[in-house]
Parts: structure tokens; C-alpha cells; sequence
């Protein structure tokens, strides 16, 4: 959180760091949710490996080679099972359906949302709907040149909704566990909060209009205010085995283990893809990292001994203007 009254930033750190044109960094004797810095588009660029596209193959280690389905984007494409962890959208008892307004497009954003219905519908992640309910549809840049991000605005859902208060793990408690680790695999969950259905009969609470019409999930969406709670509380169900054993950290689809040997460490990383496996879970390779010595999690530079915030995101803050 930044104040910019007074220049301070609060990180779960527990010393200050000094950064141009702040006062000071000032951590929290609780410190809460880590959330990522501001990077311009120079900064992720000139911090960006220069690499041609690998396939599977090249990306995973080869004792994993077993899992390899695992890693395949269009297996992930399909449809997730019914879970007892299926989204639920509990409404509060006054709650009134509303409609909305449609939100005008550009050309470009309209090709967008022509592929995302198209991409959607095709792998039954959404449905036609004649909900009462409608929430608006639009377009958010992406830090990465001319993307865009397609987005439901789920306020006036949520503002009816009855919250779910599942937490949220620490971060700085998380980054404790690591003490006396030597090697690390960082896995990066593909589909994200897509793998959990939404619960039969609530679709239509989520129903989003467009300018094709109204549609509705059968999947859950970012934006729903709950949705942070049940993938984490599934996450934490299906690997609790592994986290109280005390090797494995997860924080909703960012996943770490961490070993103090490497045959320690393989065994340890092949029981977790046999647990994705049997959840029918899927990880994107190029973004998983494995039996190396430093890492980086959670915004942070990890390796034996060292934990520090990584220096790409502290460069970001550093260019941050005040409002």
C-alpha cells in the first residue's frame, strides 16, 4: 500500500528500503497481500530473458516426462469436472436483479470480444442466458503492447453477494517455511480460477451482456468477489498433505516446493504432478521453473539463505508518479 502523503510503502519485509523520491518503505507488523508493482514496458523488456520459443519437451525436466499431458495447453482446454469445490453465489436476502447499460467498443475491441465469446462458447466455459441479471463487459489494458483484457463488472453482484471469508494466505508467513532450503520448482497452474465450475443454478447470477448478446459462465471468472476464496480453499484442500509436510506453499495458482537435496526434491515434485493429475489440473511450462537454486515468487528473489523483493518490481515503484 502506498501513502503518498508520506512516501512510505508497506511490504512484508521487516527492515526499510530506501527508494528515490520516497521517504521510506515501512513494513507491517502484520504484513497482508503482497500485490505486484506497477513495471513499465522497458523495464519487463530489458528484464526478460531473450528466448526463441521452446517446445515441452525442451521445458520440463525429463523424469516428468511421464506427466507431459499435464503441460499441454489444448488438453487444459477442457471442460473441468464437477467438484465439491464448484463456485457458489450466494446472494443476500434483499438482493434484486439489475440490468445494465452496454459498454460501446472499438473495432479492435470488438474483434476481441468476438474471439473471447467464440473461444468461450466453443469449450463450454460460457452459455447463452436469459438471466434477469446483467453485468457490463469490456476491455482493460494489459501491460504488454495492444493487448487487452476481457472483463466482467461484477459490483453491483457483489455488493448483494454474501462474502466469503476464507483467507488468503500471508506472505511473509509462506516465505518462512523456506528456511534451510537449498532447491526450488516453481509451478504456475494453467486456466487459473477457469478450473473450478460454477455451481449448478447459480449461473445466472453472473450472466454479462454484450453487444451478441447475454451470456452467462458455467466456469469461474475473475471479478466474482468470492472466487479468491474458493480457489484458494481448493488449492489448499487438495495439496494439504504436501503444505503440512511442510515442502510446498501455495498461493492461489502460484505453487512452490522447496527441498534441501535434489533426490529429496524429485520425489517430492513427482508426487505433486501425480496429485495434478488426479485433480485433472494442467501447468504452463514456460513459466515453471525446476530443481534450481533461485527462484522467483511472489514478487520476491528467493535462494538459500536470501529472500529480497526483486529488484524489477522495485524499479517500477520507483518510477510510479504520485497522483
Amino acid at each position: 500500500m502506498i501513502n503518498w502523503e508520506t512516501g512510505e510503502i508497506q511490504f512484508p519485509l521487516r527492515r526499510k528500503i530506501q527508494i528515490k523520491r520516497f521517504k521510506g518503505v515501512l513494513d507491517n507488523n502484520e504484513p497482508e497481500v503482497l500485490i505486484g508493482a506497477k513495471i513499465t514496458a522497458s523495464q519487463e523488456m530489458a528484464h526478460q530473458q531473450q528466448t526463441t520459443k521452446k517446445n515441452i519437451d525442451e521445458l520440463i525436466p525429463s523424469y516428468l516426462l511421464g506427466y507431459r499431458d499435464q503441460f499441454e495447453k489444448g488438453k487444459a482446454e477442457r471442460f473441468p469436472p464437477s467438484r465439491t469445490y464448484d463456485h457458489t453465489i450466494d446472494l443476500k436476502a434483499d438482493f434484486v436483479p439489475r440490468n445494465c447499460k452496454l459498454y460501446p467498443l472499438s473495432p479492435v475491441e470488438q474483434a476481441e470480444q468476438d474471439k473471447f465469446l467464440e473461444e468461450n462458447l466453443r469449450k463450454g466455459y460460457i452459455r447463452k442466458s436469459k438471466s434477469p441479471m446483467a453485468s457490463p463487459f469490456f476491455f482493460v489494458a494489459k501491460k504488454e503492447k495492444g493487448a487487452l483484457r476481457p472483463t466482467q463488472d461484477y459490483r453491483e453482484l457483489n455488493k448483494g453477494t454474501v462474502k466469503n471469508t476464507y483467507p488468503l494466505p500471508l506472505i511473509s508467513e509462506l516465505l518462512d517455511k523456506l528456511k534451510g532450503a537449498t532447491v526450488f520448482t516453481k509451478l504456475d497452474l494453467r486456466n487459473g480460477y477457469n478450473n473450478i465450475r460454477i455451481k449448478d443454478g447459480d449461473q445466472w447470477k453472473a450472466a454479462f451482456k454484450t453487444n451478441r448478446g447475454l451470456f452467462e459462465p458455467m466456469v469461474m471468472f475473475f471479478g466474482l468477489s468470492n472466487s479468491p476464496a474458493t480457489f484458494q480453499a481448493f488449492m489448499n484442500d487438495i495439496l494439504s498433505d504436501f503444505i503440512d509436510e511442510g515442502w510446498c506453499v501455495v498461493y492461489m495458482d502460484d505453487i512452490l516446493l522447496f527441498s534441501k537435496n535434489q533426490d529429496e526434491h524429485r520425489e517430492r515434485t513427482e508426487r505433486l504432478m501425480r496429485r495434478l493429475k488426479k485433480h485433472d489440473l494442467f501447468l504452463k511450462p514456460e513459466k515453471c521453473k525446476f530443481d534450481v537454486t533461485e527462484v522467483i515468487f511472489l514478487g520476491m528473489v528467493i535462494r538459500p539463505g536470501y529472500i529480497a523483493m526483486n529488484p524489477v518490481k522495485l524499479a517500477g515503484i520507483a518510477e510510479w508518479e504520485p497522483p
